[in-house]
């Protein structure tokens, strides 16, 4: 039996075991092993007559980075001999990627880690920055890290935290490339999206090829919106689909630049958590603007993984002004040989170049008006365009 190796990755505090861990509990039948590297680590570290917990880990790591690295490495060997011993079909690993804390850093892992795991998959797991904010204070631990001041919890950190991870996780990967270890890919994935979806991307991503979503996302009515997540739940029945809304920083932007305008002279922006519509925080002005070029540069790159990753591209667009977003994703999805179909239910023509990637889909057909319609097309057409 070929076992899969899937490294489940990303920057401190997004949310990572704790998404993963509920998902689980839903894989009825699935024969998977979970590995949380951390486990691991203390159990080395109580076996040399360390103590290495939650609390004191990260200041362990910085003082002791050579102890440090000793631990990690004898942790990824026991999980790498555990994975040759296991008779299951599918191994999670779970271990943050790099972390930077004030003059140090933390490394989730290193190259000779990961040649040694042969990683088939890396899915680096999100949250939105106002969420991981949350998270820290909510977190007596991390809050007191901050020195228990919500002020101090800047955007721009972050921001950075995710940048670091990301990159850390880029480098290694083509690093090991050119030691002809195959990644399959590396996917940037939401922890918004439905435990179901990651399921799915986990387990039966064959039966359930990936599909991303492509749709305008911004200033739009309601019911627009419950549209959209209409069609992606029925999409769903049938195929891995992937929601760039699943993590959303955009609408921090949005707000930003909403208010701003409404009074130039404005120092502190209040923006109101997207999910509960309740919390109400107070972000300062600079700090937004100092990490809005590098949030909105991620969700471009995000998106345009998420594409790249997909075996085709359903592009939902229940508006008839043209999304510079969605003709971006066609274009990239034209460029990695991904079919592209089109929901356009309006009899004004649509730009000719959407009408154009609309035509890269095995039946040609330049749009669909009926969105169940394309829905059966896809899973007729699957099995051309999953060779692909």
């Amino acid at each position: 039996m070929r076992r899969e190796v899937i490294l489940l990755t990303g920057p401190p505090l997004n949310g990572r075991d704790e998404y993963i861990g509920e998902a689980l509990e839903r894989a009825n039948g699935e024969s998977y092993a979970y590995y949380h590297v951390f486990d691991y680590i203390r159990e080395v570290g109580k076996e040399r007559g360390v103590r290495i917990t939650r609390k004191n880990v990260l200041d362990f790591a910085i003082s002791h980075p050579d102890m440090m690295n000793e631990i990690r490495d004898e942790a990824f060997e026991r999980i790498r001999k555990e994975i040759e011993e296991s008779d299951k079909r599918v191994h999670l690993v779970s271990t943050p990627s790099l972390f930077r804390w004030g003059s140090g850093s933390v490394i989730g892992f290193t190259l000779s880690n990961l040649k040694l795991l042969r990683p088939d998959r890396v899915i680096i797991v999100l949250d939105d920055v106002l969420s991981v904010r949350r998270r820290i204070i909510n977190d007596p631990e991390w809050f007191e890290r901050f020195g228990e001041n919500p002020e101090n919890i800047k955007l721009i950190t972050l921001v950075m935290w995710r940048e670091d991870a990301i990159n850390h996780v880029k480098t290694l990967v083509h690093e090991l490339k050119k030691e002809g270890i195959n990644v399959r890919y590396v996917l940037q994935f939401g922890i918004r999206h439905p435990h179901e979806v990651f399921l799915d991307l986990i387990f039966r991503e064959k039966e359930k090829p990936l599909v991303y979503l492509s749709y305008p996302m911004t200033g739009h009515e309601e019911e627009y919106y419950h549209r959209v997540r209409e069609f992606y739940e029925k999409l769903s029945e049938h195929f891995t689909v992937l929601d760039p809304g699943a993590l959303d920083d955009w609408w921090v932007v949005a707000e930003y630049d909403n208010q701003v305008n409404q009074n130039p002279n404005i120092k502190r922006i209040k923006i109101k958590h997207l999910l509960d519509g309740d919390v109400v925080e107070e972000l300062e002005r600079e700090d937004i603007e100092q990490a809005t070029d590098i949030l909105r540069r991620q969700l471009v790159e995000r998106d345009f993984n998420l594409v790249d990753v997909s075996k085709a591209i359903a592009v939902y667009h229940y508006a008839e002004g043209v999304s510079a977003g969605v003709i971006s994703e066609m274009a990239e999805a034209y460029r990695t040989l991904a079919a592209i179909y089109l929901y356009y239910p309006f009899k004004r023509r649509p730009s000719p170049f959407m009408e154009f990637y609309g035509m890269q889909n095995p039946s040609r057909r330049t749009m669909f008006k009926d969105e169940d319609e394309m829905i059966r097309a896809m899973v007729e057409e699957k099995e051309y365009w999953t060779k692909a």
